[in-house]
């Protein structure tokens, strides 16, 4: 019984999480005058200014991963000027570590999901796929430049 207690909660997530209210919490990243939180492991929430109308909308919910949970320590937003990345760290039960997803979207509408490395003549690349595809090719991949 306490393991079909447990996997009820693990597969449902703590649904309060997912809403945001911009009073009473910082946003985790700004981009121009948009203002992103970071639920957890559960959603991505925007707060935009259309033409001085302040709208709020959940912009990506993450695939569930039942029997996870989430280090919100680890997970992060970040901007380079092209894609807004999206890290965030879940930990299944019983193992050790953190097991780190990544998506990124150029217009906040369509995602792309991290599935890897690949190499072409022998440079290292970032393989994505679109959020959703079932195929296990990458539909783009971006060069992985070494950190100085």
């Amino acid at each position: 019984m306490g393991f079909v207690t447990l996997f009820l909660i693990a597969a449902c997530g703590d649904s309060s999480q997912v809403s945001i209210t911009s009073q009473s919490r910082q946003p985790d990243l700004i981009i121009n005058s948009t203002k992103l939180y970071l639920n957890s492991c559960y959603s991505l929430s925007g707060v935009f200014n259309h033409n001085g109308t302040i709208k709020t909308k959940v912009i990506l919910i993450f695939p569930t991963r039942p029997l996870s949970i989430c280090a919100d320590k680890q997970s992060q937003l970040n901007f380079d000027g092209t894609y807004l990345t999206v890290r965030i760290c879940r930990t299944s039960f019983g193992a050790g570590g953190c097991g780190v997803e990544k998506y990124r979207t150029k217009d906040f509408e369509n995602w792309q999901e991290y599935i890897g490395i690949t190499w072409h003549d022998n440079e290292q690349y970032e393989a994505w796929r679109w959020l959703g595809s079932n195929s296990s090719a990458a539909d783009e991949i971006t060069k992985v430049i070494p950190a100085h």
